[in-house]
């Protein structure tokens, strides 16, 4: 089967993607007033075929009775931009001139109508058809200087005619290498995402907790309302400031056609054997899911060459936030942010001491908290969650750290009421002066203030004795 467009039927009835747009049409007929030439006054549909030559080369658009719609040359249907399309068999059925001039006070030459690069056969239905040659521009007016077969004078066209038999079939190609967004927020259109390469150590995936797998689910309770994770060498809720920037960026690309019906080699070629970025993603933007697979390669002048799956085709596109996606800025500052009724049991180690909290949360609203059997008072608890679940790094980003040693100056441990549910431990190692390295679940890449160690073993003493908490550090 031929690769169709599906946009019109014979007999000018508007169907599929360019109802609206023929519609539109039907609703604005050409004007009796107008003052110039009438070569043609038809709708898109009165149109059968477009065949154009220029510097450019060749193409033709025809509608194919066998198959009921229309056939852009070589270009597949899923690159059609249907509103180019639609405007292209719109001008092209309604081929005016703005003013005729008699052949003989034209020269030729210099309206290059002698040796024209551009010549347009538009053939209609009912068997019109109308043979245009496109010459030079008239500097005046911007309009450019045309014949056609069978009328006597050198007509002014508009620019807006001329140029669409003077530009290259890939005009109706869409420029959109990425669909545009048609959900509230990116982050609810796209689900699991993994980016590999560009700028990043490492591959790094984020998993919305949207529909998630239990895995998943059970991960973000260590963040307590988390939208989505992100995978590092530690588990950390992403930012979501940073994550609408970089989402949003995989929305709606626009870029200039490089090439389309490539082959794999053809691909190759463009450096995607080796590409610049990878990014794999589920996407479900309204009523299109579907996975994604971007890939980005470097191309000249800072831009990048972009291809979408398996779609043979390749973009030129500007550098997108996506391009320069960051790690460090994905997490949000706090590390561990557990919901208290989650909950049930809190340790605290630090050098010479031991605590462990209990905590029952058979009334979520009113939990009870024990230290040693000893009831404490839930008001200064509340305080001191508040002090331990605030660790939150300083912005220094300091990579994969290699294994904790020595003793931790605290070491926070949160323990779940929910039986598949792991234990968090968040623990700080001194490190620069006044600074200590971060280590979540054994994992550390971050530094945050020393300060915080200190005020957790003042909390835990405090909170036991009944007197107030200091929250800052």
């Amino acid at each position: 089967m031929k690769a169709l467009t599906r946009c019109a039927v014979v007999g000018a009835v508007a169907v599929a993607a360019l109802a609206a747009v023929f519609a539109l049409l039907l609703m604005n007929p050409v004007q009796t007033t107008f003052q110039g030439v009438v070569f043609a006054s038809g709708l898109p549909t009165d149109v059968q075929s477009v065949t154009v030559g220029n510097e450019n080369g060749e193409f033709h658009f025809y509608f194919d009775f066998e198959e009921d719609g229309y056939v852009l040359d070589d270009i597949p249907p899923y690159l059609v931009d249907l509103d180019a399309f639609a405007a292209f068999m719109a001008n092209s059925a309604r081929l005016s001139a703005l003013r005729a001039i008699p052949k003989k006070d034209v020269d030729m030459r210099e309206s290059g109508l002698d040796e024209p690069s551009t010549q347009a056969r538009i053939e209609f239905f009912d068997g019109k058809v109308i043979n245009l040659t496109i010459g030079a521009m008239e500097r005046v007016s911007g309009n450019y200087y045309a014949i056609v077969d069978g009328f006597d004078d050198v007509y002014i066209i508009p620019h807006i005619f001329a140029r669409q038999f003077m530009m290259p079939k890939t005009q109706v190609i869409t420029r959109f290498v990425t669909p545009s967004l048609v959900v509230s927020s990116p982050l609810s259109a796209i689900r699991d995402i993994t980016f590999t390469d560009g700028g990043l150590a490492r591959p790094v995936t984020i998993q919305s907790t949207a529909a998630a797998a239990p895995e998943v689910r059970l991960a973000a309770m260590s963040f307590g309302a988390a939208t989505h994770i992100v995978r590092g060498t530690a588990d950390y809720q992403l930012d979501q400031t940073y994550g609408v920037e970089i989402f949003g960026s995989l929305f709606g690309i626009i870029g200039d056609i490089a090439g389309y019906n490539l082959s794999d080699e053809d691909i190759a070629a463009f450096g995607f054997d080796s590409p610049y970025m990878t990014i794999e993603y589920d996407m479900v933007n309204g009523a299109d899911a579907r996975p994604m697979l971007l890939k980005i390669a470097a191309a000249d002048d800072g831009r990048f060459y972009a291809n979408l799956g398996d779609t043979g085709t390749v973009y030129v596109i500007d550098r997108e936030p996506f391009i320069d996606i960051r790690f460090e800025n994905l997490p949000v500052r706090w590390f561990l942010t557990p919901l208290l009724m989650d909950l049930s049991a809190i340790s605290v180690h630090a050098p010479g001491s031991d605590y462990r909290f209990e905590i029952d949360n058979a009334d979520a609203r009113n939990p009870v908290i024990t230290y040693g059997g000893q009831e404490l008072d839930v008001g200064l608890f509340r305080s001191f969650f508040r002090l331990i679940t605030s660790a939150a790094h300083d912005g220094t980003f300091l990579g994969a750290l290699p294994p904790s040693q020595g003793e931790a100056l605290v070491s926070i441990t949160y323990e779940y009421s929910t039986p598949d549910k792991q234990p968090d431990t968040l623990a700080l190692y001194q490190g620069a002066e006044r600074r200590a390295h971060v280590y979540v679940n054994g994992a550390g890449e971050f530094a945050m203030k020393d300060l915080f160690a200190q005020r957790v073993r003042e909390g835990c003493k405090n909170l036991i004795s009944g007197r107030p908490i200091e929250e800052n550090w």
